[in-house]
């Protein structure tokens, strides 16, 4: 049963806006490549925000374009559910590139991160949680994430552009045989 919510998840979640999102193959692509890489920072509650302000500055300052809803999407990736794991990496990837001294253990990291989410005041749970992880765990987990973020981003960039391109084919020979059976459909017999 979990594993077919799993699998439900992921399909509304992330497939199906790429499925059927009518953007060229080429914007699309880079909303996903967009999307995956700001999932893949330290910067959940702010990843939205971010991708719909690169949005706007490459739609009006540099005339590009990419697909906002799938990048928002993709942000997705990394949830309430999943960020303690991912910044946990992040954090100890930091560590090993920067060879610092001072390493944090995993539950000592969770109940830290846990105990944000049980504060009474929302807005001081947001600003204590952006204090630790800014300010105590800040560089080391930027450092780290980078070693995830850009070759997510450039990976599922290459792998939808390939994935989408062959899923627009394919239903686009399914509708063109659709069609053909419809015409022949409605042709008399003699």
């Amino acid at each position: 049963m979990v594993r077919r919510l799993i699998k439900y998840l992921l399909y509304t979640k992330l497939i199906r806006p790429i499925t059927r999102s009518e953007g060229s193959i080429g914007q699309v692509s880079w909303g996903v490549g967009l999307g995956v890489f700001f999932a893949l920072t330290p910067t959940v509650g702010i990843q939205m925000y971010a991708v719909a302000l690169v949005w706007a500055l490459c739609r009006y300052l540099l005339n590009a374009h990419f697909n906002l809803p799938v990048a928002i999407a993709m942000v997705w990736i990394s949830n309430p559910l999943t960020m303690i794991p991912l910044y946990y990496l992040f954090l100890v990837s930091g560590y090993a590139v920067m060879e610092t001294q001072e390493k944090l253990s995993f539950a000592l990291f969770d109940n830290k991160l846990s105990s944000f989410s049980e504060m009474e005041s929302t807005w001081d749970s947001i600003v204590e949680a952006t204090r630790f992880l800014i300010i105590d765990l800040g560089w080391p987990m930027v450092v780290g994430s980078l070693f995830y973020a850009i070759p997510g981003g450039i990976l599922s960039y290459w792998i939808t552009a390939y994935m989408l391109s062959r899923y627009r084919q394919q239903r686009l020979k399914h509708n063109q045989f659709l069609s053909k059976g419809s015409q022949t459909a409605d042709q008399p017999l003699n």
